[in-house]
């Protein structure tokens, strides 16, 4: 008999925060509720870093280095990365003004979150990123097994 199933891998979801107790509590409960892999970064730099080594499908960026954030979108919908341009972005900040707001509209910014914010906020518009991903083909393993009766 031969049976074959086909999973789904989670979406990649990079996580750019500075602060350790919000970076850490969006992933935990990314992790815990199977939303996303989460691959975190403290800073832009690093995670440009892990952008450039791996194909992201979402991102959740602070705007704490407001126009590196801005300019790491840009390049992102630029195509300067192996992600998709079109891939689904959020963003967190404490305060904004109109002109941010305007260069994060042009951009296609999916969700402006303020902090502080509560827990379920995040759950909600990492949902609705991930509504926005089409699984690639090789985000798909197909495994197979073979037995005899």
């Amino acid at each position: 008999m031969n049976g074959v199933s086909l999973q789904v891998m989670p979406p990649q979801l990079l996580l750019v925060e500075p602060d350790n107790l919000v970076r850490n509590t969006v992933a935990g409960v990314c992790r815990e509720l199977e939303l996303a892999q989460v691959h975190q970064a403290a800073s832009l730099s690093v995670g440009v870093q892990m952008l450039q080594a791996q194909a992201m499908d979402l991102l959740l960026l602070s705007l704490s280095e407001a126009d590196a954030a801005i300019d790491l979108i840009a390049r992102l919908r630029a195509g300067g990365f192996s992600s998709a341009p079109d891939a689904p972005v959020a963003v967190m900040a404490v305060a904004t003004d109109a002109t941010t707001v305007q260069r994060l509209k042009a951009l296609k910014i999916r969700r402006l979150l303020l902090q502080p914010f509560k827990i379920h906020d995040v759950v909600h518009t990492v949902e609705a990123l991930c509504a926005h991903v089409v699984p690639p083909a090789s985000a798909q393993t197909l495994s197979g097994s073979t037995s005899t009766a």
